[in-house]
C-alpha cells in the first residue's frame, strides 16, 4: 500500500510535460488528485485512453467530482483524458502516428507521440494499488460489461457490472502493464454512441462508488448491485466488410439477452442501390449480446459491428477463483 506518508487532505489538478509538437504546442496530460482525510490505497484511474470512447472522460469527471475529501480513505489520481490529440479528433488512433496507445504500453519516452504518450501514463500507474480504465464504445455503438482479472477479483465484483469477461490481457494495454507491476486491475466498458448517455453516466458513478468500498476506499460494504454477474471466456467482435447503413435488429436496450445462433443481428445495406450487403449473424449455439448499435447508423469496413459472448463458456466468479 502507498500511503507511507500521508500528505494533506484536498484536491489538487497538476499539469505532467509529454514532449513539444511541431504545431508549437506542449502536449501534457492533465491530472487530478484527491487526497483524503484518511490513510489507504492509492488508486489510478484512465479516461479516453481512446479518443472515440467520450464517455470515458466523463465518466471519470462525474466519478471523482463524487467523492469528498472527508469520506475518502487514501488517494485517487485521475488522467480523465489520456490521449489529447485522438480526444480532440474523435479517433480510436492518434492522429499524428497512426497509433493505438492501449497497445504499446510501456511505450517509449524516445518515441513518437503515442509512445511518449504510453511512458508518461505507465510512469502515472506505477504509484497506484489499484487500476481501472474507463472505456465505452465508439461514435456509433454502445456497450456494457467490465474485465475480471485475476488480481482485481475485489474491483470487478463490487464494481457490479452484470457481464464480466475474464481472460488474458491483451499484449500493450494499460491493463497488462498494470498486472505486470502487481497493480489489481480492471477495465469498464461502459456506454458510447450517444445512446442512454444519462443512464450509462449515471451507472458509472453509483458502480465507481460502489468498488471504492469494495476495496476500502469509502467506508460502508458494497452493495449487491445484480442478482447474478455471468463470466464470460469467450467474447467475439463481428465487423462488417463492407461499407454502407447498418441495420440493427437488436439495440443498445437489448444488451445482457441471449440470442440463439444463426440469428441475423444486423444487415449492412447499400444506401445507394438499397441491396443487402452483407449480414452480421451470431456466431456461438447461444449468444449474449454485449454490444449493439441504434437501429439505423453508418458503417465502414472493419468497424464494430456487435460483439458476442459465447453463453454456453459462461461460469461464474466462484468457480473462476476455485480452479
Amino acid at each position: 500500500m502507498n500511503d507511507t506518508a500521508t500528505p494533506a487532505a484536498g484536491r489538487t489538478v497538476e499539469t505532467v510535460p509529454v514532449t513539444r509538437m511541431g504545431n508549437g504546442h506542449d502536449l501534457a496530460l492533465t491530472v487530478h488528485r484527491v487526497v483524503g482525510a484518511r490513510p489507504g490505497p492509492t488508486l489510478v484511474a484512465f479516461g479516453g485512453v481512446h479518443g472515440d470512447e467520450a464517455m470515458g472522460p466523463e465518466e471519470v469527471r462525474r466519478l471523482v467530482s463524487s467523492v469528498t475529501t472527508d469520506e475518502l480513505a487514501g488517494t485517487i489520481v485521475a488522467v480523465p483524458v489520456a490521449n489529447p490529440y485522438a480526444y480532440d479528433a474523435m479517433s480510436r488512433f492518434t492522429p499524428q502516428d497512426g497509433l493505438n496507445l492501449n497497445r504499446i504500453f510501456p511505450g517509449d519516452r524516445n518515441g513518437s507521440v503515442t509512445e511518449q504518450l504510453a511512458a508518461v501514463l505507465a510512469e502515472i500507474m506505477l504509484q497506484a494499488d489499484y487500476f481501472i480504465d474507463f472505456h465505452s464504445s465508439g461514435l456509433y455503438s454502445t456497450v456494457e460489461y467490465s474485465y475480471l482479472m485475476d488480481d482485481g477479483r475485489a474491483m470487478a465484483t463490487s464494481f457490479g457490472a452484470a457481464l464480466l469477461y475474464h481472460h488474458a490481457p491483451y499484449e500493450g494495454t494499460s491493463n497488462a502493464w498494470a498486472i505486470k507491476n502487481g497493480i489489481a486491475s480492471t477495465v469498464c466498458e461502459l456506454g458510447g454512441g450517444g445512446q442512454l448517455t444519462d443512464t450509462y453516466l449515471a451507472k458509472a458513478v453509483r458502480q465507481g462508488r460502489n468498488m471504492l468500498k469494495g476495496i476500502g476506499m469509502l467506508d460502508g460494504e458494497p452493495e449487491t448491485l445484480v442478482e447474478q454477474q455471468t463470466v464470460m471466456t469467450e467474447l467475439v467482435t463481428l465487423r462488417p466488410t463492407k461499407g454502407g447503413a447498418m441495420i440493427a435488429h437488436f439495440g443498445p436496450e437489448r444488451l445482457g439477452e441471449t440470442i440463439k445462433g444463426g440469428t441475423v443481428l444486423g444487415e449492412v445495406v447499400d444506401p445507394y442501390t438499397f441491396e443487402v450487403l452483407e449480414e452480421l449473424v451470431a456466431p456461438f449455439e447461444s449468444n449474449i449480446l454485449v454490444l449493439s448499435r441504434e437501429g439505423y447508423t453508418r458503417t465502414s469496413p472493419g468497424d464494430y459491428g456487435f460483439m458476442v459472448g459465447n453463453a454456453g463458456t459462461t461460469t461464474t466468479v466462484e468457480d473462476i477463483f476455485a480452479s
